[in-house]
């Protein structure tokens, strides 16, 4: 068989982290190749070598049977290579199809977009991936918006397609449907490189396998005579958890209690509609559901961030006290905290450190503060506690940004901090491990049941469902802004224990 791209030796360093270590690794054409690995493996610095976003120190790489020297993306993309980002590379105020042929216009002077437009209308009908050529992407959902970002691929004739982490944010419908497309381009010829830490995925949809552990590449097996248990253990380099421990536990008083809650946003538009549902004390209630069905809004009606002209109705009860309408600050004092949906836009700040970013929402707090300012060796020993608590990875620099690091290092910074508040009564989670490894999945899901087991009551936002029936004591399925079925307890451990079935029972109420 071809062989697409050929790496020998590649190394890439930073500072005094060895990203990538002698890596040598051959992708054979018109087949699908997963790379998997830890945050921090070195995934993502391979495949933006192979794109040309970075150079390596040493070592070579052949596409198609030539030795290439990418010095840009725009080389790589001549070369017939192109990338699909985690974090989508689009234009919100463009249509798809200026966005398509953005950097590729045909002249400076004109743009034919009703010729292109219908011509990029050709490539989605042919390739199952349905969006309006004319639509603001603004306007479309994160599914359509990846489609847009493989068309652009496509409308540019690349030949290897490199996708970071495809189904971060898409719903198990826009999975299938992707997987579907990736499937379809593979047997048209084109090659197909997935970086991703999702190995149920893996084994689904990929030939072959490599597995990427600090920085060197562990192996390279092909996906039918291997599984999960292997591949985990390639990865981490020790056996894995995959679904760990959550024995029953006996609940008490009810913490939250959200009753009839509807929101309308300023211009009229429903989110949520007599949403209701009971959160006590020692038990985890898991929210299934197709983002965009009411998440956000129920994130931001519960931690008092939404629009305070749209139109709310319902009531939230925590801890006895009515809190619609209150500020974030006044929720967190009565004892909750908040895992949000989005760590850039809600959780981090790119710029600031480690040990800042580990005290904001907190930094009110006595044990940060030594007379007007703040305690630096209070900050320094709080950060050196919560690194090795979570495992975070890539912050032997002194504080260093928190841009620094991976994605996943990132969330377990966030998960840190809002696990470890003090005199906590109520956790909301949401997407907790979205973008980290296997490792630390297992380790933040001890986390999690450690909290219910203290007595925590816990409301889980979820768009993986395996995730839900492994953590949760009941679970609500989330549909055009409300819960159209419960599971019960003795349901859900049921279906936990049946360990087939049951999430596609639970896919059956939220589609």
């Amino acid at each position: 068989m071809a062989t697409a791209v050929k790496l020998s030796g590649i190394t890439k360093t930073f500072g005094n982290l060895k990203a990538n270590d002698n890596v040598s690794l051959s992708i054979a054409s018109a087949s699908i190749h997963a790379l998997v690995g830890e945050n921090g493996a070195g995934k993502s610095t391979l495949s933006n070598i192979i794109y040309g976003l970075l150079h390596p120190d040493s070592g070579m790489m052949e596409v198609d049977g030539k030795a290439v020297k990418f010095k840009s993306a725009r080389q790589a993309i001549e070369a017939g290579v192109g990338m699909v980002h985690q974090h989508f590379m689009l234009a919100p105020t463009l249509t798809v199809t200026e966005n398509i042929i953005l950097g590729k216009e045909e002249s400076r002077f004109s743009l034919p977009t009703r010729r292109i437009g219908k011509e990029i209308g050709r490539l989605a009908t042919q390739h199952g991936l349905d969006v309006d050529p004319g639509a603001l992407v603004s306007t479309l959902s994160v599914g359509e918006q990846q489609r847009v970002e493989i068309l652009k691929l496509l409308y540019r004739r690349a030949r290897i397609l490199i996708l970071d982490e495809p189904t971060a944010v898409l719903s198990p419908p826009e999975t299938a449907r992707l997987f579907a497309t990736l499937r379809s381009l593979a047997a048209e010829g084109r090659t197909i490189l997935v970086i991703t830490h999702k190995l149920d995925e893996v084994l689904a949809i990929s030939d072959t396998v490599s597995v990427m552990r600090k920085g060197a590449l562990v192996g390279t097996v092909p996906t039918a005579s291997t599984g999960k248990e292997e591949l985990a253990r390639m990865m981490v380099g020790r056996d894995v958890l995959l679904r760990t421990a959550n024995p029953p536990q006996a609940t008490s008083k009810t913490v939250l209690s959200i009753d009839r809650l509807s929101y309308r946003t300023p211009q009229g538009v429903e989110k949520l509609s007599g949403l209701t549902l009971r959160v006590r004390a020692g038990e985890i209630y898991g929210i299934a559901g197709v983002e965009g069905n009411g998440q956000s809004e129920l994130l931001s009606l519960l931690w008092g961030t939404f629009e305070r002209d749209g139109t709310t109705g319902g009531s939230i009860t925590i801890d006895g006290r009515q809190t619609l309408g209150l500020s974030p600050a006044e929720v967190a004092a009565l004892g909750v905290s908040m895992i949000p949906e989005d760590r850039h836009k809600s959780a981090v700040i790119a710029e600031y450190g480690i040990e800042q970013n580990l005290i904001l929402g907190r930094h009110r707090e006595k044990a940060f503060h030594r007379g007007i300012g703040f305690n630096r060796q209070a900050l320094r020993e709080n950060a050196a506690a919560m690194i090795e608590r979570y495992d975070v990875r890539g912050a032997a620099e002194t504080n260093p940004p928190i841009a620094s690091l991976s994605g996943g290092n990132q969330q377990k910074i966030v998960v840190a901090r809002e696990m470890e508040r003090p005199l906590l009564k109520l956790l909301v989670l949401a997407q907790p491990t979205r973008g980290v490894d296997i490792g630390a999945i297992e380790q933040i899901h001890r986390r999690i049941i450690e909290a219910r087991k203290s007595g925590l009551a816990i409301l889980l936002i979820s768009s993986e469902l395996e995730e839900l029936v492994a953590l949760s004591t009941r679970i609500g399925c989330l549909y055009k802004g409300a819960i159209r079925h419960e599971f019960s307890e003795e349901e859900v451990r049921q279906g936990r224990e049946a360990e087939s079935g049951f999430e596609q029972e639970i896919g059956m109420h939220i589609t």
